[in-house]
């Protein structure tokens, strides 16, 4: 009991005391449990998503050091916006061209209704003018509050906020979100938006700043080569004026025999004759040191490679630089030819030998005694007349048909084939101890796609030639139609390229050939290559610059109308069909 003035009072017992001890000991306990596991489970929460923050930074960071292309950068930001927001759908436009329109870059979710803006449209001027927008819809998806262009349109394009990417005041991108999943957007989530969207503006700029550089490069290699293409011209026009004051007194009109490289006229005997081959690329000046290096053996010669190559050409330059050259040069065509009678063209026959031989003939070897002889696709012989071959290659004696008297001659064979002899071999269809003696000194003859440089000269050289015939001296080329015959991949090679050149020279009207003058397949053999440059678009790009302008013209008046194409195509003055035509043709509905 306790004495309290006169009064006694008596207190809680000790028992009751313990109780209420006990009790707060508890509550204690308990409300300490849950303040450990309410932490636990909010610094799990935004660890979560401090993590991905960091995540989210790291790869636009490295997007940033890598100077990643513009359209990649934008779609790491819409990605890098749905993954921390939570978005139902966005889409993401950037700057193209100038004067600028935004093309669609990426979207997520639903594709927006345009896939193009222009500066002037209601939402490209909102956000010039008041930075980021956002508009909230309804329950009903009628726009709450105030009804602008710009909020309308933006709420045509599906979105609830639109976050502009400017750098000193221009608009480099923006970034357009539709509604999240869950609530509403915050003022932490406007914060995040806009330093995301800082960042990627500046990667945006360093990244245009590389393709400018890029493409002045490639610009300043155009003109190198362009440089160098002229070059090639002017040493190729300095070839023939050369040969003319060489030849003054030879008709240049004549048209090439069968050598697609050869001039009209063969050179005379002792002349430089490699001055009559077309073409300095590397691979011409290499073969021609190869030549001048085997022109003085005696050994033969196997020129290989595809038909239309000018192996003719330089195995009379062969014969031309040799100790020979003042001797015969006689060319036989062996594919031309029966086996009979190839074995009488080569040996010549005597009289009564066979029937219609009415007299003696001496044969090719005969002819080209002390000289050389060119047997063109020699890989098209029979095994017969191999056989009777390799023994005149051997011993250098042979007999006409019909006789039994040796010859001897002093022959240097020069052969020549588009095949595979080593094949031919295998299935048994060519000797192979006459390869071997042909094979002695073997001349890889490159295709015209391997020499693409000498293609300028060679289109000069068959310009002069058939200008004169057709009456057409001063006849020329145009840069575009010449770069689409560097590009084409010339199956028939400098054959195919002659008769081109000679079909276009005959069907012109102006002073230039032109890519309308070319046969149908070489325009679309070009076209349809997968290793071609876009080289055309030079020839068309009066035609781009005016759909471009038409093109801005419809985004403008839809983007104008909200929408309406009735109201945009009363506005052009087109039938609401035309506009829907149009529309789509450059991709806008």
């Amino acid at each position: 009991v306790f004495l309290l003035g006169r009064q006694i009072t008596s207190g809680p017992s000790l028992v009751e005391a313990l109780g209420v001890s006990s009790t707060v000991l508890v509550l204690l306990f308990v409300l300490d449990l849950m303040r450990g596991r309410l932490k636990s489970i909010l610094d799990k929460h935004f660890r979560r998503e401090k993590n991905q923050l960091e995540q989210t930074l790291q790869k636009i960071s490295q997007a940033i050091s890598q100077l990643v292309d513009p359209p990649t950068l934008a779609r790491r930001l819409l990605q890098t916006s749905v993954d921390l927001l939570g978005i139902e759908r966005g889409s993401v436009y950037l700057r193209v061209g100038e004067p600028p329109l935004y093309q669609l870059t990426a979207s997520w979710g639903a594709a927006p209704a345009l896939s193009e803006l222009s500066p002037g449209c209601p939402l490209i001027e909102g956000l010039l003018e008041r930075g980021a927008l956002q508009v909230r819809p309804t329950r009903h998806g009628a726009i709450a509050g105030e009804v602008s262009p710009t909020l309308r349109q933006l709420a045509f394009l599906g979105g609830e906020l639109a976050q502009p990417l400017i750098h000193e005041g221009r608009l480099l991108a923006l970034l357009i979100l539709g509604p999240k999943k869950e609530g509403n957007y915050t003022e932490e989530d406007l914060n995040l938006l806009a330093a995301f969207a800082q960042v990627t503006a500046l990667a945006l700029l360093s990244s245009e700043g590389g393709r400018t550089i890029e493409g002045l490069h490639r610009e300043l290699q155009a003109k190198v080569e362009k440089i160098a293409e002229q070059q090639r011209r002017i040493i190729a026009l300095q070839t023939q004026l050369t040969m003319r004051q060489r030849a003054p007194e030879q008709n240049v009109a004549t048209p090439p025999e069968t050598s697609a490289e050869s001039d009209p006229t063969p050179p005379e005997s002792g002349r430089e004759s490699t001055a009559w081959i077309v073409g300095s690329s590397p691979a011409v000046r290499q073969l021609l040191d190869l030549i001048r290096k085997v022109a003085s053996s005696p050994s033969a010669v196997l020129l290989r490679g595809e038909s239309g190559t000018g192996k003719e050409l330089l195995a009379r330059a062969l014969h031309e630089m040799s100790p020979r050259a003042s001797r015969p040069f006689v060319k036989v065509h062996c594919a031309a030819l029966s086996p009979t009678l190839l074995e009488s063209e080569l040996f010549g026959h005597v009289k009564g030998a066979f029937t219609g031989a009415v007299r003696d003939r001496p044969g090719r070897f005969e002819l080209a005694n002390g000289g050389s002889l060119f047997l063109d696709e020699i890989g098209d012989i029979s095994l017969d007349v191999q056989t009777k071959l390799l023994r005149v290659l051997q011993e250098m004696v042979f007999e006409r048909v019909g006789s039994s008297e040796p010859i001897e001659v002093d022959v240097r064979i020069i052969a020549a084939t588009h095949q595979n002899l080593e094949e031919l071999i295998r299935r048994g269809q060519f000797r192979e101890d006459l390869f071997y003696r042909l094979n002695v000194l073997p001349i890889d003859v490159p295709p015209l796609r391997d020499r693409c440089e000498d293609i300028a000269e060679l289109v000069q050289h068959f310009l002069r030639i058939y200008g004169q015939r057709a009456g057409k001296p001063n006849l020329q080329i145009d840069d575009d139609t010449l770069s689409l015959l560097k590009s084409f991949s010339w199956p028939g090679n400098i054959r195919q390229l002659e008769n081109v050149i000679e079909r276009a020279v005959v069907i012109s009207e102006g002073p230039t050939l032109t890519i309308a003058e070319l046969p149908e397949e070489v325009v679309q053999g070009f076209l349809s290559g997968e290793d071609n440059e876009p080289v055309l678009l030079g020839v068309h790009a009066e035609r781009a610059e005016r759909e471009r302008r038409e093109r801005e013209q419809l985004v403008r008046a839809l983007a104008a109308t909200n929408g309406n194409k009735a109201e945009a195509a009363r506005t052009l003055g087109l039938a609401r069909s035309t506009l829907v035509s149009r529309l789509k043709k450059y991709g806008l509905s």
